[in-house]
């Protein structure tokens, strides 16, 4: 039996029941919507190959616009790892009206046991270029627990995948930041290019690694999650070998956000991650706790994930129908894998994401040595703010270099605050 069918097996014999139950729904709403209907998801425009369109990164993430029923456009990330389209603010399905045909409670990773969603039908998308999706499903959080916004300090309030994946040969181009969605029936990849076999499974991407540690090497089927920021999860509550891939050498620290809450879990180092010909030295993995990950929605892996980090370094396109990856090189392939330095988790804050606000600190950090705290708001750190630099930026500077001299400028109970830190490399 073949790595792909194992895990298929493994797959559908630990999702929960409500899950199981949250997806066949679903299947039933696209069958009976585009039963109902001529047209139902996207179409490229007549006489088009391709469609381009430029898309925003914020921490290897792409967020592409989307006007929903000629009225209202949005900011969506593009995700691999989402099989119906996400609106994760109810304000802006109350503003378009939305039909709710069920309101669900569903799991997902984080820390609550269950969230609430609405599922909306016969919406309309359109995408820069002319694409059009009709009779479209949303699923529409009846709160808004991702929390994009403030993590990403942009006003994003939407999530898609599948719906573009399976309809086009998506090409991202991280470099020129530019989404190519071509016709599968007309695409034919470049020579440069190569092609890696990919499996979908429940709507999402799979192909092969290599992963070593500790000088031994195994295969391993993990998903490709355009909506991740890291380089890559590993989801040990579904392995039994977690100690050979994990070494001494971690850090505890929070991963992200799920639609269930927080993610937290270790931070730690492969001694090398390869796909096909494409090879990665120390590469920076998460490896969340025990029963945060495997409740997942969103990611329906149980084994694992790589992302944007990863991504990133690669010219990559992605073809659904004939199960297939086309990777090249970037200029950024040969980057060094690098962690916050400074020990802040960032946020954006207040009604115009325009106040800087450390919501975690690690201890004995170099900020937290420099007596710097959670709850702290920053007025400028070297120079920058969110006035003048985005978040993913200043995320980005903390990360750069070990040793950069870092002077801080916060509010702490209304009193201004100097302080200066070098970065530390933590892991």
């Amino acid at each position: 039996m073949s790595a792909i069918e194992s895990m298929r097996k493994f797959y559908m014999r630990y999702q929960s029941a409500c899950l199981l139950a949250f997806i066949l729904l679903l299947n039933t709403c696209i069958c009976a919507s585009a039963s109902g209907q001529r047209e139902f998801g996207f179409a490229m425009p007549e006489g088009s190959k391709k469609v381009e369109i430029a898309f925003e990164e914020y921490n290897n993430l792409i967020v592409i616009p989307i006007t929903i029923n000629k009225f209202l456009t949005l900011k969506f990330i593009v995700d691999t790892g989402v099989e119906t389209a996400i609106l994760t603010e109810k304000l802006f399905a109350d503003i378009l009206d939305a039909q709710y045909i069920r309101e669900l409670k569903i799991a997902g990773p984080g820390i609550e046991d269950s969230v609430e969603v609405y599922v909306a039908n016969r919406m309309t998308f359109y995408l820069p270029g002319g694409l059009v999706g009709k009779n479209m499903n949303l699923l529409v959080l009846k709160e808004d627990y991702l929390k994009l916004s403030e993590n990403m300090g942009d006003e994003i309030y939407g999530i898609i995948g599948y719906d573009i994946f399976s309809r086009f040969v998506v090409e991202i181009n991280y470099q020129e930041k530019k989404l190519i969605l071509h016709d599968p029936k007309t695409y034919k990849p470049k020579r440069r290019f190569t092609s890696v076999p990919i499996t979908i499974i429940n709507s999402k991407p799979f192909l092969s690694t290599s992963i070593s540690q500790k000088q031994e090497t195994n295969s391993l089927d993990i998903m490709v999650d355009t909506g991740a920021s890291h380089a890559a999860l590993l989801d040990f509550s579904s392995s039994a070998s977690a100690e050979k891939y994990l070494p001494s050498n971690k850090i505890v620290t929070r991963l992200g956000t799920g639609i269930g809450g927080e993610i937290s879990g270790y931070l730690s180092r492969l001694d090398n991650l390869s796909i096909a010909q494409f090879s990665f030295d120390s590469v920076l993995f998460s490896a969340p706790f025990e029963g945060i990950y495997n409740k997942s929605i969103k990611r329906g892996s149980q084994y694992g994930t790589i992302g944007g980090e990863i991504l990133r370094r690669l010219h990559v396109i992605i073809d659904y129908r004939n199960g297939k990856m086309y990777l090249e090189k970037s200029k950024n392939y040969g980057d060094a894998f690098e962690h916050d330095m400074s020990g802040l988790t960032l946020n954006a804050k207040g009604e115009n994401l325009d106040t800087l606000e450390i919501v975690e600190i690690k201890e004995y950090s170099p900020a937290y040595d420099a007596g710097i705290r959670k709850g702290d708001v920053i007025v400028k750190i070297n120079g920058r703010h969110l006035g003048n630099s985005s978040l993913s930026d200043i995320v980005g500077m903390l990360r750069r270099r070990e040793g950069m001299k870092v002077k801080c400028k916060y509010l702490r109970n209304g009193q201004e605050v100097i302080t200066k830190f070098q970065l530390k490399r933590m892991i």
